[in-house]
């Protein structure tokens, strides 16, 4: 207790109900405890925390629920799934995070039935989408971001590319979802860190390596990524909602029209 200020170690047993005497020690994670609001002069904005990655982890679950209520669900070949992994931002490295065999476990037993090879047969003809948030030009700090790259608010989901591959997206990923956009008329914006840059990475790269399944990295723009409120637009939540039932019902379509 001697190495903490004697205010927190107060507060803490006060809370707990315990002497001073009685603390060895503790861990102590600060967590945001005011609800998330929307402001701005027209609310065109959402003031949250941990938007990266709630955002999609809400609009992948609610597609995926709007996708099953419609017809398409009737005759569709392919499964629809979501990964919500833990440990995300800490490496990904446990047993239940996405650098674990979880998701291979889940998709052989789906994928199971009495074809020895079943699996193997469907990784290719598949498609992921790794979805996190991106970063948007900052007023501020216009320079960070190539001029041809600056993704901005209200202007669409933001397609992450990377030639070190610290994103997943290829030529062929991309081309698969800007046709769902197409279809769900969301638009898409390119991002591509400049060169000059250490570039972030996602679960996309892990996850597509272990798995050997096409994949496409995006996410909505936001700012103050990884503060205790991040901020981003009110517009991304209804666009990614909307291009993730789309993909949903209308990726067989698209993959069988671009003949693989």
């Amino acid at each position: 207790k001697d190495k903490h200020h004697s205010l927190l170690v107060q507060l803490l047993c006060e809370e707990l109900k315990v002497e001073a005497d009685q603390l060895m020690d503790f861990d102590l994670h600060l967590a945001d405890t005011q609800p998330a609001v929307i402001g701005g002069v027209l609310e065109e904005f959402i003031f949250s925390p941990r938007l990266d990655n709630l955002l999609n982890a809400y609009t992948a679950m609610v597609g995926l629920i709007s996708s099953c209520s419609t017809s398409s669900l009737d005759n569709d070949t392919n499964i629809r799934m979501i990964s919500l992994f833990d440990n995300e931002e800490v490496g990904s490295s446990s047993a239940q995070g996405a650098g674990s065999s979880f998701q291979e476990y889940v998709l052989r037993r789906l994928s199971s039935g009495g074809n020895q090879t079943a699996f193997e047969e469907a990784i290719p003809k598949s498609y992921m989408i790794s979805a996190d948030q991106a970063h948007a030009i900052h007023p501020n700090y216009s320079d960070k971001h190539e001029s041809n790259h600056q993704p901005g608010f209200h202007k669409g989901i933001v397609v992450k590319i990377n030639g070190n591959q610290r994103y997943a997206s290829t030529g062929i990923t991309n081309t698969i979802l800007r046709e769902v956009g197409r279809m769900a008329d969301i638009p898409l914006q390119d991002f591509v860190v400049r060169n000059d840059s250490p570039c972030g990475s996602t679960i996309g790269p892990i996850m597509s390596a272990k798995l050997g399944m096409p994949t496409v990295d995006i996410g909505a723009p936001q700012l103050s990524m990884h503060s205790i409120r991040e901020m981003c637009c009110t517009s991304s939540v209804w666009q990614a909602q909307t291009l993730y039932q789309t993909f949903f019902e209308r990726y067989p379509d698209v993959y069988n029209s671009l003949n693989f």
